[in-house]
């Protein structure tokens, strides 16, 4: 064996309460000298060799009030209660009366006799403190090869349970049990110290780690708590729990386990579940995903026993600060009950949100009071419908980027035949079935965009809504075309005041000739070309400094109207003169609208492609809608992104569970064409990959349905690539309980534990023989792996005395015979 460790112990010191009186006393007698002392002396120091005596009046009122404040310290405060400190500062403090004490009869005295005098009271001092402390020398050998002791803690939901109204609950119970089982064998065995909730797969740092773990575990599986303490070196184990086994693991499995298991019973086994007062939170219900500043409305399913027409209130918390609370009449049942709660996000992002009952004096357990909710809080999107009059170019790029912006809640009507409408999309969760036909139909989008339409299209009632919509603060864009604009007769028409151009035919009414569109001044200071004016014709004429593709020409406009703000021309042609207008927009009334005499833009999209969101062509479109809408400066998303949007933390082993990620590709746009995985890792540590698909109605949105069927903790992370680029990588993590539940049966099983200590070659215990526990574990370790240790007093009661009575008795002979007080 070898010398592990040297400790001292303190026989004579059994409380903190006598000694603290001992130092208020000191402490007191040196402020009250110190305070003495200045009144008595004056604030200048003497001469003739003596000291300053308002330093040692300061330095004596210093330490009389650190003793005062230690002695108090001591009684309030559990950590300063150390014995071997205790005795330093009490030495120290002695030393320091002692020689106040002599400082003034410093002048009497050369300093060899003045240091006699002190050494014979210090050494009494001391000889005292022994006496009084009794301290113990001990040498501790450890074995070279000890055991590892594995103390695991069942923290599933059944132990946040009291068995009797004022009584502790299990789990704290356990825990106080458990620290007195380390006490006992510390010295014994290295010490690994394990909580079962389903999160903790490891050792906890230390004991003290228990008191920060609530007991919540949707399930019970004792099998794989014991092995999860073997599989960390533990050469035994000691199981606190109520062994309630819920878990998939079966019990026989520990047969073979090849370690003693110490089972220790906890609770009542006479508790039932129906006559338990208990509140749970079974689910919550609402949206995932919220566009920020819109109210959100959240259902809570709450389920009581024993509390009917007790009002409790139903609390909604973001980051720990209360959002909302409902005022909640309990009606005790099977059936739950539905509790409303409505807050309104302002940040974008994820945010998870806790729904809280606080816990009654009559509850059991705290295990279901509070349930967490996740949500994706996003840009409020831009409603936006597109009436197209035929199929051409220009408007499957058009849709797919448009409908891909994640900023866009776009519906299109596109005509494919004479009476016939492709509708996609859906406005507000309502879907047309044609043209809108009435105001409040047009006032549901933000943005109307009209394609190759002529005027004929609307009739003049729904032309008359149009325009009042835009006065409202809709915004309107017309697009190039064949049988639009003047050709089309909107110059004649009601909605003729909206448009930014004058809408009287030219010759020609269609300009032929390619183009790279020239910016204004106006232009190259636009929202709407933010970003994207090194692509265009430079104002005063100098070429992109990036290559864009030509537009193979244009509608003529006969010119801007008065108020109207021309951003791009055509430098290629003129019209009465001046430059061929290719981008006008103006103000009209509370909206905005705009004229673009384009309609093969789609070229832009098909040879710069690669250029995603940094394509001119989703900027352009994108800057461009959002200006209409009068939302230029709305943030987006600035690169790719992936985030998990699991809906609940607990299922049971029946259900299914929706995993779904939202995915940005690398210029912040939604896509359809990303490849999404989630690599899922269980309880048991198994590892398993799937793959998500595109959801059709939501772009950018992936999912898949998986039905785990073992129980316990799952952590899931989704990864997305596209086009050999990672976008991202993003977790979550969710529970799967038994289909009963953990918090449905809460008699203890003693049978259960008795059945593990039996297999595995252990002993079961209640909790009140935690002590006897302890002596049968060190008793079932072999010869020679047990620590011993040999002790040496530092203290003789007779001698001491002796030797304190001599030091006394010599220093009052000497301060007689040197003819001092």
């Amino acid at each position: 064996m070898t010398i592990a460790a040297i400790e001292i112990h303190f026989l004579g010191q059994h409380g903190a309460a006598w000694w603290a009186l001992v130092m208020l006393v000191l402490g007191a007698a040196l402020i009250g000298y110190g305070v003495l002392q200045l009144r008595r002396s004056p604030r200048k120091g003497r001469a003739g060799g003596r000291q300053d005596p308002e330093k040692s009046s300061l330095l004596s009122l210093v330490a009389g009030a650190a003793a005062a404040v230690f002695a108090v310290a001591s009684v309030l405060l559990p950590e300063m209660r150390s014995v071997p400190v205790a005795l330093v500062f009490t030495a120290a403090t002695v030393g320091l009366t002692i020689w106040l004490f002599y400082k003034t009869v410093y002048r009497y005295l050369g300093k060899s006799r003045m240091a006699i005098l002190f050494a014979l009271r210090f050494l009494a001092a001391i000889f005292l403190l022994l006496l009084l402390f009794q301290p113990v020398l001990a040498l501790v050998h450890r074995p070279e090869h000890i055991g590892t002791l594995g103390v695991v803690i069942d923290a599933s939901g059944s132990m946040s349970v009291n068995d009797a109204p004022n009584q502790p609950s299990r789990y704290l119970q356990c825990t106080l049990g458990a620290k007195m089982l380390i006490k006992d064998l510390r010295n014994q065995f290295h010490l690994l110290c394990f909580a079962y909730d389903g999160k903790h797969n490891g050792p906890l740092t230390s004991p003290r780690q228990w008191n920060r773990i609530a007991p919540d575990g949707t399930m019970t599986d004792l099998p794989t708590a014991i092995k999860m303490a073997t599989n960390s070196g533990a050469t035994a184990v000691v199981l606190f729990s109520d062994g309630i086994q819920n878990g998939p693991s079966k019990i026989g499995s520990l047969r073979h386990l090849g370690t003693p298991v110490y089972t220790v019973r906890v609770g009542s086994t006479s508790a039932k579940a129906t006559g338990v007062p208990q509140i749970q939170i079974v689910r919550i219900d609402g949206p995932q995903t919220a566009p920020v500043d819109t109210q959100v409305t959240l259902t809570a399913l709450i389920r009581s026993t024993s509390l009917n027409d007790r009002t409790v209130r139903v609390f909604l918390d973001h980051n720990k600060k209360p959002l909302q609370s409902h005022r909640l009449v309990l009606h005790s049942g099977r059936a739950p009950q539905n509790v409303k709660l409505e807050f309104t996000p302002h940040h974008v992002g994820r945010m998870v949100l806790h729904v809280r009952i606080p816990v009654l004096p009559e509850e059991r357990s705290t295990a279901g009071n509070e349930q967490e909710f996740p949500m994706l809080i996003t840009n409020p999107k831009i409603r936006m419908l597109y009436i197209e009059g035929r199929v051409r170019p220009e408007v499957g790029p058009l849709y797919n980027d448009l409908a891909m912006n994640p900023n866009i809640s776009l519906v299109s009507l596109i005509r494919t035949r004479p009476g016939y409408f492709m509708i996609r999309g859906s406005a507000g969760g309502k879907t047309l079935t044609g043209l809108p036909t009435t105001l409040k139909q047009w006032e549901r989008f933000k943005v109307i965009m009209l394609g190759d339409v002529s005027a004929n299209f609307l009739s003049p009632q729904q032309q008359s809504d149009l325009q009042q919509a835009v006065q409202h603060g809709a915004g309107f864009i017309m697009i190039g075309g064949q049988r639009n604009f003047a050709v089309g007769g909107w110059g004649e028409s009601r909605l003729a005041p909206v448009f930014p151009v004058h809408l009287q035919m030219t010759t020609p009414a269609q300009l032929s000739e390619a183009f790279v569109p020239q910016l204004t001044a106006f232009g190259a200071a636009s929202p709407v070309l933010q970003g994207i004016t090194s692509w265009f014709t430079q104002p005063n004429g100098k070429p992109a400094l990036q290559h864009l593709p030509d537009l193979e020409g244009c509608v003529a406009f006969a010119g801007a109207r008065p108020g109207a703000t021309v951003l791009l021309t055509n430098p290629a042609a003129q019209v009465d003169g001046k430059p061929a207008i290719v981008l006008a927009v103006q103000h009209y009334g509370k909206g905005r609208s705009a004229a673009f005499a384009g309609d093969t833009t789609y070229r832009w999209r098909l040879i710069l492609r690669t250029l995603g969101a940094k394509s001119p062509y989703l900027r352009f479109w994108g800057q461009l809608v959002n200006w209409l809408a009068g939302q230029s400066k709305t943030k987006t998303s600035n690169g790719p992104s992936v985030t998990a949007m699991i809906r609940k933390q607990r299922y049971q082993s029946n259900d299914t569970v929706r995993l779904r990620v939202a995915v940005t590709d690398m210029h912040g746009q939604s896509t359809r064409y990303a490849h999404v995985h989630a690599l899922i890792t269980n309880a048991a540590g198994k590892t398993r990959t799937v793959r998500l698909h595109a959801e059709d109605r939501q772009p950018g949105m992936y999912k898949r349905n998986i039905m785990p069927h073992a129980m316990g903790k799952y952590h899931v992370v989704f990864t997305a690539t596209m086009h050999g680029h990672r976008l991202g990588q993003d977790s979550s993590d969710f529970y799967v309980t038994s289909p009963g539940g953990e918090m449905d049966k809460l008699a203890a099983e003693p049978t259960i534990l008795q059945r593990i200590a039996r297999l595995t070659g252990g002993s079961y215990a209640e909790l009140a023989g935690i002590n006897a526990l302890a002596r049968r574990i060190q008793a079932a370790q072999p010869p020679g792996s047990t620590v011993e240790r040999t002790s040496y007093p530092l203290y003789d009661n007779k001698a001491f005395f002796l030797l304190f009575i001599a030091a006394l008795s010599c220093e009052w002979f000497l301060r007689r015979k040197w003819q001092l007080q």
